[in-house]
């Protein structure tokens, strides 16, 4: 089926990159005598001139081109229907305009600038249809009030998302309908930057998959999504916020995607500086016209400097990024537009040490640099079978470097270096020491993508056709895991230096096909937007056999009656990154013997190592079944109010998490010594009598041990703008349900004092939480045009916030027999009598205790979060800016259901920050 697939995808693009003899064919879907030129000028509204470089589109046909310099555009041979423009500018007011099947010439269309001293400014998120998707757009202006430090907040747009204060002490990760972020919903979600995925498949920072998962001592997004602190909004044009089903152009996905486009225009000189308590960030941007026919050149810096807190210096988080953009048309008809990007950048988070506090104190340092080249083209062949061919090739090279150093106090203990099943003399370490780690990654990511679009018509339909297909290669060239010697030992589970470039690269090709067909029936119009896409992931290798066919569907019925009903269904799935394909051996050291003396010389310490091999060839991917249900309402004949209401259910399955599983509970069998004499001076003498021993071990390894569920209803309201007092509101909100259980059963070896081990008890799968918020936030904008002034009023309630604790049973299932031979182990299940007759006292080895708190739902009451952010915009290019969030420090002490005695502050601290930007 595979390779069918792919055949017929290369089959199809043949065919439509050739006119050769298709021209006969085409009269079947319509009449070329009545096909039609369509052309027009695009204005600025407020200055009368043209504009150049302005993207115009033909929605239901997905045909674009560009104005010239005297803001002309042309369409050719476009088929005699109702059909809608949409024009697109970064300075400008996004435009849709329908023209009659008559309309040859549009004459001149007249765009708003999107500057403060216009009427009409748009700096709120808006609903978006991307290919029929659901989606939230946040425009340049909106970016600009909101004084975003960097992409992570601008994601508070969407609706059910928290305000939250600017943070660079954590990980930033993307969150798309759920409770809360976390790695499997971040790594599901796609982060796509002028037509690049940034792919976070490669990323390897973590010091232990075995005994750490994921984790590390330092920051790092392993086994998550990309860390959004390295995004600086200052130079983004747009972003839309897919987190509905999306198209089947997006892959390796499971939440939603993030689509990014940064200024690539003609711009004045800007300088900002932005101040708050916890940030300094510098940032300067111009774009310039290189000359005629030479295309535009775009060059942004970035520097931003962040502590933990005010009185906190040991923990500081440092950024430093660069964009080069350029973009031109070239050709004799200018039908091939080119946007090429150049961007470097810098992160450093560092957790020093407190030089009072030496002993038993970590400093930890994490640093990441990248390079990246992104090529995007579009050409306009207007071919019958091949209207727009457009194609992207990306190039991005990482250094990321963790660092961990502390100095430990302890017992005596040894070290062992051992990759392989032996018993070794290990040397004791001294009772102090320093221990120095470092991991060095050195992720590559490859990828291009190639798809040709065409239209057609039958009967009252217009088709726009998209296939494609895309290669992407994730690799890590890094020297991996390093040590100084004595190495971090503090447990039997043993760290060991490891390559990451001797780990096989990632690959995943992918083909996709889409049809958007659009029509009118009387006075309905009908939008439906139907795909599949199939990818295979690591197609040349024989460890895996992954592969996944994503059927898609959205579709939109317009009545005549201001409503809009909305509909759509699909299938996502993500691959796993190379932690999880990839992840270390687990390594344990026991000791065969302990004979420490005073003397050194008559010391003697023998250790046996015993290796496994935490890969999991059965892994799946982890696939999510999107479902979703919408109205639009137009409140008003002027389309001026508008209501948007969504209902969702999202399912994945397969989630991938580091986690004990019963292949990764082995029996470990080694040989015990004794000392049979010692010779003064001299180390002893071992006894001919050797016995064995044998420890029950267990360590992480991939699993698809998550299931969850996201649902909820999602709604905007916008309520236009109130004239007499010059103030819009704008109301949006979620309530949000996320389930995530386990699917596997949960291993506890519990040592009861006194007793033998004889059995490790294992409980039902299905342990995990339920949460829920519904949460509301009102936006209410006051403008004053005539002094380029805005100031947004924010009220936030969090309604209802609770969450539960669910599958958790104190009674096994089962239990696995303690085995001295060192066989693999298995689970005698106990029937529900048996399971039942489990003694807390005399069964207390499988009897789990669980804390009674556990089962009480935590309920928080509602909660206020109020905020303020102004702009004022001076004639001069001067623009200041000041936010303060929870503006009356509304910080309620209140003690949660669960533990009625502990008092949690809720809300998030008062915080403020200033901005001011200078245009030369």
């Amino acid at each position: 089926m595979k390779n069918t697939f792919f055949f017929l995808l290369i089959l199809l693009f043949s065919a439509c990159l050739t006119d050769g003899h298709a021209k006969a064919n085409v009269s079947v879907f319509y009449d070329l005598k009545q096909n039609r030129d369509i052309s027009g000028k695009i204005m600025d509204k407020k200055s009368k001139k043209s504009i150049n470089k302005v993207k115009v589109k033909i929605k239901e046909l997905g045909i674009e081109t560009y104005t010239n310099i005297n803001g002309e555009f042309i369409f050719l041979n476009i088929p005699p229907k109702k059909l809608t423009l949409v024009i697109e500018h970064a300075e400008y007011q996004s435009l849709e305009l329908q023209f009659d099947k008559a309309e040859n010439i549009l004459g001149e269309i007249e765009l708003t600038p999107n500057v403060l001293e216009i009427k009409e400014v748009l700096i709120v998120g808006v609903k978006g249809n991307k290919e029929g998707a659901t989606s939230t757009i946040i425009n340049r202006k909106a970016i600009e009030h909101l004084q975003a430090s960097s992409l992570q907040e601008v994601l508070q747009f969407s609706p059910g998302n928290l305000v939250t204060n600017p943070n660079f002490t954590n990980t930033n990760q993307a969150n798309i309908r759920q409770y809360n972020s976390d790695n499997l919903g971040s790594l599901g979600t796609s982060l796509v930057i002028n037509g690049l995925t940034i792919s976070n498949n490669a990323n390897l920072q973590a010091i232990n998959t075995a005994t750490s998962g994921t984790g590390a001592s330092f920051s790092t997004s392993s086994g998550g999504g990309a860390d959004m602190r390295m995004i600086t909004a200052d130079n983004i044009e747009s972003v839309e916020v897919i987190r509905g089903v999306p198209s089947v152009e997006y892959g390796d996905l499971n939440s939603g995607a993030v689509i990014v486009k940064t200024k690539a225009i003609r711009d004045p000189l800007q300088i900002k500086a932005r101040f708050n308590p916890v940030l300094t960030q510098f940032w300067t941007g111009k774009g310039f016209d290189i000359g005629e026919n030479r295309g535009t050149l775009y060059v942004d810096l970035d520097y931003t400097k962040s502590n933990d807190n005010e009185t906190n210096k040991y923990r500081k988080y440092q950024r430093a990024t660069g964009t080069i953009q350029y973009t031109n048309r070239f050709g004799k008809d200018k039908k091939w537009h080119n946007n090429s990007t150049l961007s470097f950048g810098y992160a450093r988070d560092l957790y020093d040490m407190d030089p009072d506090f030496v002993e038993d104190s970590l400093k930890t340092n994490s640093t990441d640099k990248y390079l990246r080249f992104i090529s995007n083209n579009t050409i306009n062949f207007n071919k019958k079978f091949s209207r727009n061919l457009k194609y992207t090739i990306g190039v991005s090279y990482n250094l990321q470097k963790g660092y961990q150093q502390q100095y430990y106090t302890a017992d005596i203990t040894t070290e062992s270096y051992a990759l392989q099943n032996s018993t070794n003399e290990v040397p004791y370490l001294p009772s102090s020491y320093m221990s120095k780690m470092w991991v060095d990654g050195k992720p590559l990511n490859l990828s291009a993508k190639v798809s040709n679009q065409f239209y057609f018509l039958t009967g009252i339909f217009n088709h726009n056709i998209i296939a494609g297909l895309e290669w992407k290669m994730d690799a890590n060239y890094g020297d991996g895991k390093t040590f100084t010697r004595p190495i971090r030992n503090t447990s039997g589970a043993a760290y060991r230096a490891r390559a990451y470039k001797d780990i096989p690269a990632l690959h995943q090709t992918s083909a996709y096909i889409q049809d958007r067909a659009t029509g009118s029936f009387g006075n309905y119009e009908l939008d439906v937007v139907a795909g599949v896409r199939f990818d295979a992931v690591q197609p040349f290798t024989r460890d895996y056999s992954l592969n996944a066919l994503s059927p898609r569907i959205n579709f939109a019925l317009k009545t005549p009656h201001r409503f809009t009903i909305r509909g759509a269904y699909g299938i996502t799935s993500k691959a796993p990154t190379l932690l999880y394909l990839y992840p270390e051996n687990a390594y344990f050291d026991f000791y065969s013997l302990n004979y420490y003396a005073s003397n050194p010389a008559e010391r003697l310490a023998l250790i046996s190592t015993r290796v496994y091999n935490s890969q999991n060839v059965n892994l799946k991917l982890a696939k999510t079944q999107k479902y979703e249900l919408g109205i639009d309402f137009s409140l008003d004949k002027e389309n001026k109010k508008k209501l948007y209401i969504t209902a969702y259910h999202e399912r994945t399955k397969n989630g991938y998490s580091m986690s004990t599983t019963l292949e990764s509970v082995r029996f470990a069998n080694y040989p015990a010594y004794t000392v049979a004499s010692q010779t003064p001076g001299q180390k002893p003498t071992l006894s001919s009598v050797v016995n064995n021993k044998t420890n029950m071990v267990s360590y992480y390894a991939p699993s698809n041990n998550i299931d969850r569920i996201n649902k909820g209803i999602e709604f905007e309201l916008d309520l236009g703008k109130i004239r007499v007092i010059n103030t819009s509101f704008n109301l949006n909100g979620a309530y949000v349900n996320t389930k995530s259980v386990t699917n596997s059963p949960y291993i506890l070896q519990q040592n009861i004092g006194g007793r033998p081990t004889t059995r490790v008890g294992v409980f039902a799968a299905g342990r995990g939480t339920e949460e829920e918020r519904f949460v509301t936030t009102l936006r209410a904008i006051h403008h004053i045009p005539e002094l380029r002034f805005i100031i947004t009023l924010s009220a936030q309630t969090t309604w209802l916030d609770q969450n539960k604790y669910i599958g958790y049973d104190p009674r096994p299932i089962g239990y696995i027999p303690y085995n001295t031979t060192g066989s693999s182990p298995h689970i005698v299940y106990l029937t529900e009598h048996q399971r039942q007759a489990v003694d807390p006292i005399n069964d207390a080895d499988i009897y789990l205790n669980i804390n009674e708190a556990t089962y009480v739902k935590e309920k928080w009451k509602p909660l206020w979060l109020f905020n303020i952010k102004l702009t004022k915009e001076f004639r001069n290019g001067i623009n200041f800016s000041f936010f303060a969030n929870n503006f009356i420090n509304n910080r309620p002490l209140e003690a949660g259901t669960r533990y009625p005695s502990i008092y949690e502050k809720r809300n998030i601290a008062f915080f403020f920050g200033s901005e001011i930007s200078i245009k030369l």
